[in-house]
């Protein structure tokens, strides 16, 4: 036997919040971007992208974390013969708990910068 549950929101026990996940974690924030615009195409908890410099673009949440110290995941775009390598400051760096500092260069040595087509970086920790 089939079975269908059609809902449109889950809430906690007492309808005012949010269901809370049990031993789970979801991504709290990210962004799928074309650094050469700069755009964000796509994203969850992102208010704003700045161009700091040629492959240095902070991204800024519209939720903060609670420490800087949460997890991101990173990922780049380019053609086969030119990948790119993202990678994410640290928070003695540009990581901070309101933002994150995303930076882009050519996969295939030096330190060549660049803003690429396509960067990606999904963020795992708690909320403030």
């Amino acid at each position: 036997m089939t079975s269908q549950l059609n809902v449109d929101t889950i809430a906690d026990k007492a309808g005012t919040g949010a269901a809370a996940l049990t031993k789970q974690s979801a991504v709290k924030a990210y962004f799928q971007a074309n650094l050469e615009t700069p755009a964000v195409n796509e994203s969850l908890n992102i208010a704003s992208i700045t161009d700091i410099a040629g492959g240095r673009h902070d991204f800024a949440y519209a939720s903060n974390f609670s420490s800087a110290t949460y997890a991101s995941v990173t990922g780049g775009g380019g053609s086969t013969s030119n990948f790119t390598l993202a990678n994410v400051s640290t928070p003695t760096d540009a990581k901070s708990t309101s933002k994150v500092r995303t930076d882009t260069m050519y996969a295939s040595g030096g330190s060549n910068v660049f803003d690429p087509a396509a960067c990606c970086v999904a963020n795992h920790g708690d909320l403030a």
